[in-house]
């Protein structure tokens, strides 16, 4: 250790020490220098107390009684009434003291419906008094059919032509051309059977007028819900209409 670090290190250690004096020295001034607290006590020579509130007055004691003098009033005891237990009545007292009420059926309104009724009858009788509704109904009314009958193999007897008359009747019956087709003319084909049955139906010739072909179709479906007569020999016929619509 070189001079320099010798005189360093001696000026550290008095430093150090003088600053722990220092500190010691701070520390025991302020014990001893702390201030006193002063306690101060009142005692009963210094105040005077004052009451401003009146002075009360002393209860007045009642004279002692005499227990053994003054009978003990006993309590009074009340009368209750004896209820008797109420009698439950039977049920079936109960149901045989009502009496079924007869209720009259109740007769049903129809005088509503009959005055609907009669006021929709006067509205169709006016409808059909009315120029207008007969002036339609005869514009819908129907052409006057006219039905042909050509017999396959010819005439073979009265018998079997009043047949074919019965059955020439009966197309023309079903057969109901609208109006608007006046000259209209269509071919068809039938085959019935012995018995009375229609067995076939085609159209060999359709017209030119769509409604009227309707008509024609629509014949084939009526003619399959009757029943032709039978044949009077039991053959199968085969006929063929000029169906034609006329004024």
């Amino acid at each position: 250790m070189n001079l320099h670090q010798e005189r360093y290190f001696f000026l550290s250690g008095v430093i150090s020490f003088s600053l722990f004096i220092i500190v010691l020295f701070l520390a025991g001034y302020g014990i001893v220098l702390s201030p006193k607290v002063q306690q101060f006590a009142m005692t009963k020579s210094d105040y005077i107390s004052v009451s401003i509130m009146p002075a009360a007055k002393p209860k007045e004691t009642p004279p002692p009684v005499n227990v053994a003098s003054t009978p003990l009033a006993q309590p009074v005891q009340e009368e209750v009434p004896e209820t008797k237990p109420e009698t439950v009545p039977d049920i079936s007292d109960l149901f045989s003291q009502v009496k079924p009420q007869k209720v009259p059926p109740k007769k049903a309104d129809n005088t509503k419906r009959n005055d609907e009724l009669n006021v929709l009858e006067k509205e169709l009788n006016k409808r059909t008094d009315s120029p207008r509704f007969t002036d339609k109904l005869n514009k819908l009314e129907l052409v006057k059919p006219s039905v042909k009958m050509i017999a396959q193999g010819g005439s073979s007897g009265p018998v079997v032509n009043e047949y074919h008359a019965k059955i020439q009747g009966l197309v023309y019956t079903y057969f109901h051309p609208p109006s608007g087709t006046v000259g209209q003319i269509a071919r068809v084909r039938m085959n019935i059977s012995a018995d009375g049955k229609l067995l076939s139906y085609k159209v060999l010739a359709y017209s030119g007028n769509t409604m009227f072909n309707g008509e024609v179709d629509w014949l084939k479906e009526r003619l399959n819900t009757i029943v032709f007569p039978k044949h009077p020999e039991g053959k199968e016929a085969v006929l063929e209409f000029i169906l034609t619509a006329k004024e």
